[in-house]
This record gives structure tokens, sequence and C-alpha cells, in this order.
């Protein structure tokens, strides 16, 4: 079987469950993880006879890949920001939208001088690790609930060799933050599903990603916003800047929650698919 025969082959096996075009990216991505080879590279090598382990280890991928599972957790590593990531079940897969809102602020702050930045919620820590590999003047501080995900975004500033500080911390108990000093930017993308939005989730993120990190019960939807907010109007510098990616519904009311706290500057931005995905304001 050669290398464009065994696309053919895992893109026909996984067809009925995801339907054409998602068996065909999860197939490219599947194959970039094993095999590591630019897109070119592997163009030059497509008619060749795979090689038994390769094609070994992409048949035996098949039966978890039929039961939804993420190929992300498969391969134990995604892409965000053009860099590679460790990632395990422990932690949320980055999504394309959060990687929009880390370049909208990398493009920010570009031009600015030493800066403080502190990632709250960090999971894999693709938000710090990428802020601190596209903006050299950063010096990035991430918070976590879960030790898994310290662990692993650990790995990934290794992996990347920022020096990054992690703590344990969990946002919504201001009796234990941490003493992490003060920021000029604070950014989270903090649980914002909606127990109710469940139905509208695909059994690959139901059955594998971590709940913690994606939902909140409808009738307090917005309380990680809230204590974000709390500890950005004790820690955050005069003139910094609070960055969140948000529910595309709750725009307005984080808008409102923003302003009683007396942040300026208050925005609610779109994404790439024009829905209002993020938020950002100014500390006065």
């Amino acid at each position: 079987m050669t290398n464009g025969e065994l696309e053919q082959y895992l893109t026909k096996a996984l067809a009925p469950v995801y339907g054409l075009r998602e068996a065909r990216a999860i197939q490219r991505f599947l194959f970039r993880a094993l095999h590591s080879l630019s897109d070119v590279e592997w163009l030059l090598i497509r008619n060749d006879e795979a090689i038994p382990e390769f094609e070994e280890a992409v048949k035996q991928s098949i039966p978890s890949l039929i039961q939804q599972m993420p190929v992300q957790y498969l391969t134990g590593k995604t892409w965000f920001c053009d860099l590679e990531f460790e990632v395990n079940q422990g932690v949320l897969i980055p999504r394309p939208e959060t990687e929009t809102l880390v370049m909208m602020v990398a493009e920010k702050y570009k031009d600015a001088g030493n800066l403080r930045m502190l990632d709250i919620g960090t999971g894999s820590g693709a938000i710090a690790v990428s802020l601190a590999v596209l903006l050299s003047n950063a010096d990035v501080t991430a918070f976590d609930i879960s030790d898994i995900a310290l662990e692993v975004a650990a790995a990934n500033a290794r992996k990347h060799s920022r020096d990054i500080m992690f703590y344990k911390a969990d946002i919504l108990d201001a009796g234990k933050w941490p003493q992490a000093g003060c920021f000029d930017i604070i950014i989270s993308n903090p649980p914002y599903v909606k127990e109710s939005e469940r139905i509208h989730m695909q059994p690959n993120v139901l059955n594998y990603e971590p709940a913690l990190a994606l939902f909140v019960e409808d009738q307090d939807a917005l309380k990680y916003y809230r204590a974000i907010m709390d500890y950005a109007v004790r820690f955050l510098k005069p003139g910094g800047a609070l960055w969140f990616e948000i529910n595309e519904n709750e725009g307005e009311n984080i808008r409102r929650l923003l302003l009683e706290r007396g942040f300026s500057h208050v925005s609610i931005l779109k994404d790439l698919a024009d829905k209002y995905r993020f938020a950002y304001a100014d500390m006065k």
C-alpha cells in the first residue's frame, strides 16, 4: 500500500462517522503527527510504499477514532499558533478561536516595553506559552486549578524553552489567590459553555474533554468572569488590560459587568466566524 492509498484507506474508514470533509481533516492531522514531515516533503513520498511501522500505526488508530476520540488525544499533540503542544485528556484541546485571541493580543503589544502577563485557567498552556514565544518582552505567569493541567503546561513551556511561573489557584476562592504581584495584561479563556448547551456539543467533546474546563451552570454562567474581574481590580496595574474569550451570547452581560467594576474602553470583539467571541477592557 502506498502512502496515498493509506490516506484513502483511513479516510474511507472514518467517513461514515465523521463525513468526508472532517474525515480528510483527521487523516491529515494524524499523518502530520505521525510522520512529522512538511507538506512538501510528504508530497514527495506520497506515491512511495508506506513504511510498515507507519502503516501499522495508522491502522491501529482507527478503532479509537471511530469511537470519536479526538485525534489530538490519540497522538498526544496539537498545533497552536504554529507551535506544537502536548495534550492529554486532562486539558482542553485549544481551539482556533483562542488562537485568534492570542494573535490579537500579540499584535497589539508587539512594540510595547516589558510586560507582565497572566493567563488564568491556562490548561495546556497554549495561551501562556504562545504569548511568551510571540512577545519577547513578556514575563508570563499562569494559573490553573488542575494539577494535570499544570504538569502539561509546564511541559509545554519547557518544550519551547520559555520560563513561565505556574501557580495552582482556584480563581473562585479569593481567600487563596496566589501572591503573584501585579500585571500589565490579564488574559483568560474560562469555562463558558452553559449546561443547557451540552445538547449542541459533539460526542468527541462530551465523552473525552474535561467538563471542568468547558461547562458552567446556567444559573451562574458568568461566575468565572466576575471572579477574574475582581482579581483584575486588585492586581491589574493602572492602564493595564483585561482580555477574555467569551460565550457569543454573553457579550452585553460581560460589558455591563466590566463597566460596573470601573473598567474603561470596553469592547466586545468578533472572531473570524463573525461571532462576538472576545472582550477587552482597560483598567483606569
